[in-house]
């Protein structure tokens, strides 16, 4: 991808400060979902408790664990004209981006299953368009077209990120989160709005993740791994990492 954003100054040191830290699987409890998610058919609810998928917990018994790996082979591999692989892998998702503390998530998911058939269509719509697209149009065309109750772009980016990656291709969707968010305006001083030329949101996820590729190319470090240390870094810089 032909770069023409500029490295932000603070950016390698950043990386640099995360150079010995790698993700950890995410804890949650399946209980709580089956609770909450009480009303969404067993088979779906299964992918909480598939040991193919997740693992329990050595620190707490009852719950279990998932890593990223497993979210990206679910999502990648699910059958897109399959309504229950879709809901199964937006499950997984939705698990993996809160962990233990995401009651609000939990609620929001909650709503977005309660809109069964909108979910479905924003969920295939979206993988679809960004596992077909060459050009980077499609990301702010899935942005601005996603369109479910209760799944705002924290977590539609997190679905893209997964479900709409095509291997091979010179990008891939990047989560783009408030924690992330944070780290570009507090620790990197960069705005999406000035790269993006517009202020309109999906233009900016656009943008975002073609400055992350391109400052990937130019350190030569995955794109991925600069999203997660934009995460974890959540605004704190390098001097507090």
């Amino acid at each position: 991808m032909p770069s023409t954003h500029s490295l932000p100054p603070a950016l390698p040191a950043l990386v640099d400060s995360h150079a010995a830290d790698e993700p950890d699987a995410v804890r949650f409890r399946p209980r709580t979902w089956e609770t909450t998610l009480a009303d969404v058919e067993p088979p779906v609810r299964a992918v909480l408790r598939d040991d193919a998928i997740t693992g329990p917990s050595v620190r707490v018994s009852g719950d279990r664990v998932v890593d990223r790996d497993a979210v990206l082979k679910v999502a990648t591999s699910n059958d897109l004209d399959d309504d229950r692989a879709l809901l199964r892998a937006f499950l997984l998702v939705q698990v993996w981006g809160s962990g233990t503390s995401g009651g609000r998530t939990l609620r929001h998911t909650a709503t977005a299953f309660a809109h069964r058939e909108q979910l479905v269509a924003a969920l295939r719509t979206s993988a679809e368009r960004l596992r077909a697209a060459d050009d980077t149009t499609a990301l702010a065309d899935a942005y601005a077209g996603w369109s479910c109750p209760g799944v705002g772009p924290s977590f539609f980016t997190k679905w893209f990120t997964f479900a709409g990656r095509r291997e091979g291709r010179a990008w891939q969707p990047l989560i783009l989160d408030q924690r992330v968010y944070r780290s570009l305006n507090g620790s990197l001083d960069v705005r999406l709005v000035d790269l993006a030329g517009q202020p309109a949101r999906s233009a900016r996820y656009r943008a975002y993740v073609e400055a992350v590729h391109a400052w990937s190319a130019e350190l030569a470090v995955a794109a991925d791994r600069l999203e997660w240390v934009l995460f974890v870094d959540n605004g704190r810089g390098a001097a507090a990492s």
